[in-house]
């Protein structure tokens, strides 16, 4: 993938974030510390690249220099994440930076929307990676006009690491550009806030999403179009669901939810010990971690929040292809009479009981008889 060319696809979909950087890029009054904050697979990540493009292109942004496919050297060396005033910070597990940050950039740039390199370990954005930041914006830029950070998931960063962020940025380099990048701004010290300027990402429309998946995955256009209306203007999700792993996973979080509409009981309770690794036959066939479990609780919280905008009569036409499809118009009709609003809440209550380590089987046989009004 041509990462920035997918970047500038994003500022093109993103009509309000968009032109408000361009337009502050190019008049030179860029503040000197932003957070792009929005939903996850809005394209933050992306515009954070093409922020950094703008403010060094030898052509200063889009323009003859760098059009119709062409590039200068700084855009060239921006698309393939090795400028060296563009530094990319991600959250890493503690005490790895030396081989962590790296392993990141290097899975970044083969496919800008790979994840867990670190499998399901637990990672931060510490001191000592602020300490880099600090170090890199201490130098004047090597070869562009301006140093650009973009710190990915800058929630997870810690107390100690904010208040070291919060020092650079009182008094930031007159050379640089800090963005933090979050899906979560109030996790980030009001102190931090106060001090940037926030960029509010909008979720992409399903037709930016299926013009993406076209143009830079090959998908048809039909297929393309499904994915994007099963995406819920999430481009990462819409991407994920090219996987063969994550769609087993959606179509299995399908059936369960299946189940529940129908009020199946005992399968339920039965999907509950298997899921939770106690079936022979999960063992050899679904091998689902605690992690997958999760996502699966993601994905039907995702599926009950398209039953209540097909009962508002809020559904495209390609939504409601997609949910008949995955769950059947009857079923889809059924749920109608639901308390969708209280399903919602249920698996949202159970997703954190497993987020703080809750047993699993326990946890999933609750919820799937709470959700069909049984018990033992």
């Amino acid at each position: 993938m041509d990462i920035l060319a997918a970047a500038e696809a994003i500022a093109r979909a993103q009509t309000r974030a968009g032109p408000l950087l361009e337009g502050l890029a190019a008049s030179g009054k860029l503040p000197p510390a932003l957070v792009f904050a929005g939903p996850e697979g809005a394209g933050k990540e992306l515009m954070a690249v093409k922020l950094a493009a703008a403010l060094n292109c030898e052509g200063r942004g889009p323009g003859p220099a760098c059009g119709a496919g062409a590039r200068c050297a700084a855009c060239s060396k921006i698309r393939t994440l090795e400028h060296p005033d563009f530094h990319l910070i991600y959250p890493v597990p503690h005490g790895e930076i030396d081989a962590g940050l790296p392993l990141v950039l290097e899975s970044r740039r083969e496919d800008f929307f790979a994840r867990g390199e670190f499998a399901n370990r637990a990672r931060s954005v510490g001191i000592d990676l602020v300490r880099l930041v600090i170090e890199a914006l201490s130098k004047h830029p090597y070869e562009g006009r301006r140093s650009v950070v973009a710190i990915f998931e800058a929630h997870l960063a810690t107390v100690e690491a904010q208040n070291a962020l919060l020092k650079l940025l009182e008094e930031p380099p007159a050379s640089a550009a800090i963005v933090l990048v979050t899906e979560y701004p109030d996790r980030l010290l009001p102190t931090i806030r106060s001090r940037c300027y926030e960029v509010r990402f909008d979720p992409l429309s399903a037709g930016a999403i299926a013009g993406f998946l076209e143009e830079f995955y090959s998908v048809e256009k039909e297929e393309a179009k499904r994915l994007a209306a099963l995406a819920q203007g999430n481009l990462r999700r819409g991407i994920s669901l090219l996987d063969e792993r994550f769609l087993g996973l959606w179509k299995d979080a399908a059936a369960v939810v299946g189940l529940v509409v129908d009020g199946k009981k005992k399968e339920l309770v039965a999907e509950a010990e298997e899921l939770a690794g106690y079936s022979e036959v999960r063992r050899r066939n679904r091998g689902y971690s605690r992690e997958d479990v999760a996502e699966l609780l993601e994905e039907m919280i995702i599926l009950f929040g398209l039953f209540i905008r097909s009962r508002d009569g809020r559904l495209t036409e390609s939504e409601k292809g997609v949910l008949a499809d995955s769950i059947g118009a009857e079923r889809v009709a059924a749920a109608a009479a639901r308390d969708l609003p209280g399903d919602v809440g249920k698996i949202s209550a159970a997703l954190e009981s497993l987020r703080r380590n809750a047993d699993l089987e326990l946890t999933l046989s609750h919820l799937f008889l709470d959700l069909t009004n049984a018990w033992y």
